[in-house]
Parts: C-alpha cells; structure tokens; sequence
C-alpha cells in the first residue's frame, strides 16, 4: 500500500473515530481487499464485541471502490467510494461515526 492510498486514509481516519469512542480498530489485508474491525474491549484487553466490521475494496490506481459493512447477521449496507465524487470519503467517515454513536 503506498503512502497516499486512499485505503491508507480511510484506515487512518477510520483509527482515529474508534479511538475517540474508546474502541479499537484492527485490519488485515486479504489480498485485494482490507478486512477492517473495531473492536469493544474490556478492562482487561479481552474483546466484549465488534461494533462495526468492514471491507474495503479499492481500486487504487482508479481511485473508486467499495466499502462493504457486517453485522452479527452478516452483510447490511455497501457504500461506493471514488476521490472524484464530492463528498465520498466524508460519508463513509460520517456512517463510521454514526454506527460508533448508536453502539456507544
């Protein structure tokens, strides 16, 4: 991953939500993907819950992708990324945001 990906960013910003809500953020790269979680701990360090997973599936030489997001149920919501679109990034850091909100 180069330095100014746009999965870098989103990894970077996505971080810093978790940590203002008191959660972690964990991801792993899957091969073209980016397995992403935030996790609730306890005291402890043991993990109580994940608030919020997802992937990010990104083009980065295109600079479009998706990002999709998982529940306990599986698959609820999918939201389109592209650093062309007005606005794009802002609205995956505002669900973040929104999700981490409802769980706090």
């Amino acid at each position: 991953m180069n330095e100014t990906s746009v999965t870098k960013i989103i990894l970077m910003q996505t971080e810093k939500l978790a940590r203002q809500y008191g959660y972690d953020f964990l991801y792993e790269p899957q091969g073209d993907k980016t397995l992403c979680q935030i996790i609730q701990r306890d005291e402890d360090g043991s993990i109580l819950g994940t608030p919020l997973s997802f992937h990010i599936d990104m083009n980065e030489e295109k600079g479009i992708g998706q990002i999709s997001y998982y529940h306990e149920q599986g698959e609820f919501k999918k939201q389109d990324v592209s650093v062309f679109e007005e606005n794009s990034l802002v609205n995956v850091f505002l669900f973040i945001q929104q999700r981490l909100q409802i769980n706090s």
